[in-house]
């Protein structure tokens, strides 16, 4: 007897964990930032030194609480064990997909708060740092010492801003308007950090796209996916850098998911006396899939494709009759009981009455899971 099944999942746990090894990758870039921001110092006032570094070490701080916060309910979620929908899970579990939320958020703070926020940081800096700017940093520092001020209350509200790239190009605005409004400063500076992060983003999109390429080769993602991604023609140089970013990081995220995908499969057929050859386990490039075949004494054999886009196939082989059973539902339940995966919906597409040959169709739900 052949059966085969095809398998929608979502694996919340291996999701979480992909998504917080990404972003756990990207912090590194604000480390960067703090060696840029060193190096630069002595060109800088101290005020503006401290709250730019302040910054940073906030930035990091908070991704790093969402990357432990993410872990901690997905490990949480994973030991639930087999989930029953009663009364009392509805009570208590009705947001079973309140953690992959947050994991997408996260993923969303990486792009926006390790990246594009990174850009903005340099583009002030290079405004900072900038010799013709000069006289800027003279009027700041008279302003640092008191020799000078700022209207009290335009100065309560720009201590009211929370982001400081934004405070900063504030004082700018301020240097040569000593007189106006706040909300003239503060749209003063908004259209300064517009082109100024504009100017930067034309600078460094090649240097950018790059390191995009970079991650993902690290990762064994094909070129033609690469080029894909970051082939992004529409909108500004910013536009074009922000959109390649997020499909990069969505790209690793389903890349890690697939490998660990393949290492779930692996382990639990080994558990049904199966034997997997390291050197079964074939990338296929072409079309974008893992193929793995393992093999029992007796001759059985199981034959897995795992996709890129959240599905696997499996094909048992070599069987007498309904045999493949003893290993079918072991396997399942291994899924189910260990990794949690759930099916809801299985489809049969194809059979051989002759041969009890079968293939299905299957949508499973990774509800939890203890990987």
């Amino acid at each position: 007897m052949s059966h085969a099944v095809r398998i929608d999942y979502q694996g919340i746990s291996i999701q979480c964990q992909s998504i917080c090894e990404m972003a756990s990758s990207q912090l590194c870039k604000l480390d960067r930032m703090l060696d840029v921001l060193e190096s630069g110092s002595t060109r800088l006032l101290n005020s503006q030194t401290d709250a730019l570094r302040k910054e940073i070490t906030k930035i990091k701080q908070q991704i790093q609480n969402k990357i432990d916060s993410v872990l901690s309910k997905a490990k949480k979620k994973a030991s639930l064990g087999r989930v029953v929908v009663d009364s009392d899970y509805m009570g208590s579990h009705a947001n079973a997909y309140e953690v992959i939320n947050e994991a997408e958020e996260l993923e969303v703070m990486v792009t926006t708060l390790a990246d594009t926020k990174l850009v903005e940081m340099e583009s002030l800096l290079n405004q900072l740092m900038n010799s013709q700017l000069a006289t800027y940093q003279e009027k700041l520092k008279d302003l640092a010492s008191g020799r000078i001020r700022i209207n009290y209350d335009v100065q309560e509200k720009i201590n009211m801003i929370t982001d400081e790239v934004i405070r900063q190009y504030v004082y700018l605005a301020w240097v040569d308007n000593p007189d106006a409004s706040y909300d003239s400063l503060y749209s003063l500076a908004m259209k300064m950090k517009y082109s100024a992060d504009n100017r930067q983003y034309v600078a460094v999109e090649e240097k950018k796209i790059e390191e995009i390429k970079t991650e993902l080769r690290d990762e064994k993602i094909d070129e033609k996916t690469i080029e894909k991604i970051v082939s992004q023609n529409d909108g500004t140089a910013k536009e074009r850098v922000q959109k390649a970013r997020e499909l990069a990081n969505a790209e690793i995220v389903n890349e890690k998911v697939r490998r660990e995908s393949v290492k779930i499969i692996v382990q639990a057929i080994k558990k049904r006396g199966f034997f997997v050859d390291v050197k079964s386990i074939k990338i296929d490039r072409e079309n974008n899939q893992v193929n793995i075949l393992a093999q029992k004494p007796s001759g059985a054999k199981a034959e897995f494709k795992v996709f890129m886009d959240g599905k696997f196939e499996y094909r048992f082989d070599g069987y007498e009759g309904q045999a493949c059973q003893k290993d079918i539902k072991p396997f399942m339940d291994e899924l189910e009981d260990v990794y949690g995966i759930k099916v809801i919906k299985q489809t049969e597409i194809w059979s051989n009455p002759d041969k009890n040959s079968t293939m299905k169709y299957q949508t499973i739900d990774y509800n939890k899971n203890k990987g």
